[in-house]
């Protein structure tokens, strides 16, 4: 009788150690989690987009990267399609999350002779 009593509290002292453990290890990660979102905006110089960390603005960019001048994007998508770059370089770990006009070419955003501008 005593033998079942000390192995029923080893088990339930046991099952609550696993469950504080879990418990601590799940919101432990969830602290370590940023909600990263992108935002188009419409700008005076065309499209744009910021980059929103737990609901504040990380990022606010009116004008394309990387290409001398002012120059807004042309649609909503694009300005979309550069920030969601921007935000895998940041998730990658790559601070500052630098746009190459190379970059800009193969996403389509700018040809040869709007670089050189």
């Amino acid at each position: 009788m005593i033998r079942k009593k000390n192995r029923f509290l080893f088990f339930t002292v046991l099952i609550i150690a696993i469950v504080a453990i879990l418990y601590y290890h799940f919101h432990q990660q969830k602290k370590d989690l940023v909600l990263v979102e992108v935002k188009t905006i419409s700008s005076s110089y065309g499209w744009g987009y910021e980059i929103i960390a737990d609901g504040k603005v990380y990022i606010h960019q009116e004008f394309i990267p990387a290409i001398p001048g002012k120059h807004g994007f042309k649609s909503s998508e694009d300005a979309e399609k550069v920030g969601r770059k921007v935000v895998t370089k940041i998730s990658a770990g790559q601070l500052p999350p630098t746009i190459t006009v190379e970059e800009l070419k193969e996403m389509g955003i700018v040809k040869d002779s709007a670089a050189s501008k």
